[in-house]
């Protein structure tokens, strides 16, 4: 379908100007939210400086200098399990209230988009990814509501997301990406990347685009990430991320995503639940002996070894 390009550029900025609205008036009262409102904005004209990912990630790299470090000598502790704050169909926590979005998309992208916000106005809203084995990807796996977990050695980070039990690589063992002649579009991409001290910084090419998550954008091939992960404090990691993509984007898209440490039990510690899209949201129900029904009996562990037909022992 084919649409004026000012109409689409009008549209475009009424979608994102109406999801910042919320953000602005919760700063209006709030002298922290203000404070990050003005950093937040700082970031976007960061990132509107450079016409591409890759020149926003040699940026950071020429600001480190010495310190860059790939392999580096020591890596921070993230250990633990992490859950993002806020809720997982939002990937802008500063979007505000409906379906908006703080992305400023322009042509088919913005099209997209734009039917999706209509159904969603209507109660009809989908999610292809629900289905058994369909990875959210890069950049739609940042904003998982469920726990997140972090394997980070001087050589690779690995980003271990229990939803859909996906795994970002990111390499820092000083290696580039894949040359282009070999390289060829995957769900998370080629993610390379330095430490700066106990900041990781990464690049991330070669994602096969597409969609993100429910109400959320659709990408092109020519997506490129650059994250800043850093923990901030001992219950906290920040990830400071700018999408670029020539053709869905007008200009780079900006979110921070923060992860908090899961609390827990002294003695008792958690573990990421694997996850088969098919099975483990327990949403699939057989029929029992007396009529009814009940949810899918597990193989797990022996614990759950009882009857699920409705006879008595």
């Amino acid at each position: 379908m084919k649409i004026k390009s000012d109409v689409v550029l009008s549209l475009s900025v009424a979608i994102c100007s109406a999801a910042l609205a919320g953000s602005t008036a919760r700063a209006q009262g709030d002298g922290e939210t203000t404070g990050w409102t003005a950093e937040k904005q700082a970031k976007i004209e960061l990132g509107k400086n450079f016409a591409t990912g890759w020149e926003l990630y040699r940026h950071f790299l020429d600001e480190a200098g010495d310190r860059a470090m790939s392999p580096p000598e020591t890596v921070p502790d993230w250990s633990g399990l992490w859950e993002r704050e806020g809720r997982p169909q939002v990937y802008d926590t500063d979007r505000g209230p409906g379906f908006g979005t703080t992305a400023v998309l322009k042509g088919e992208y913005l099209e997209m988009f734009q039917e999706q916000v209509d159904n969603a106005e209507q109660g009809r809203i989908w999610d292809p990814h629900s289905g058994c084995g369909m990875a959210r990807g890069y950049p739609g796996m940042v904003k998982n509501g469920r726990p997140h977990e972090f394997a980070v050695t001087p050589k690779q980070t690995w980003h271990l997301g229990q939803a859909r039990n996906e795994v970002r690589r990111i390499y820092t063992d000083g290696r580039g990406h894949t040359p282009a002649d070999w390289a060829y579009e995957t769900e998370h991409g080629d993610a390379i990347g330095f430490w700066d001290g106990d900041t990781l910084v990464t690049h991330t090419m070669y994602t096969n685009g597409g969609w993100i998550g429910r109400v959320m954008p659709y990408f092109s091939t020519q997506l490129e990430g650059v994250d800043v992960w850093r923990r901030v404090d001992d219950e906290t990691i920040h990830a400071d991320i700018w999408i670029y993509d020539s053709e869905a984007l007008e200009e780079p898209w900006f979110v921070r995503q923060v992860y908090t440490l899961m609390e827990q039990e002294e003695g008792s510690p958690l573990r990421l639940e694997y996850w088969w899209n098919c099975h483990s949201p327990n949403n699939i129900v057989v029929p029992t002996g007396d009529g009814g029904t009940t949810f899918l009996d597990f193989d797990f562990t022996d614990v759950d070894d009882q009857p699920t037909q409705g006879t008595a022992q």
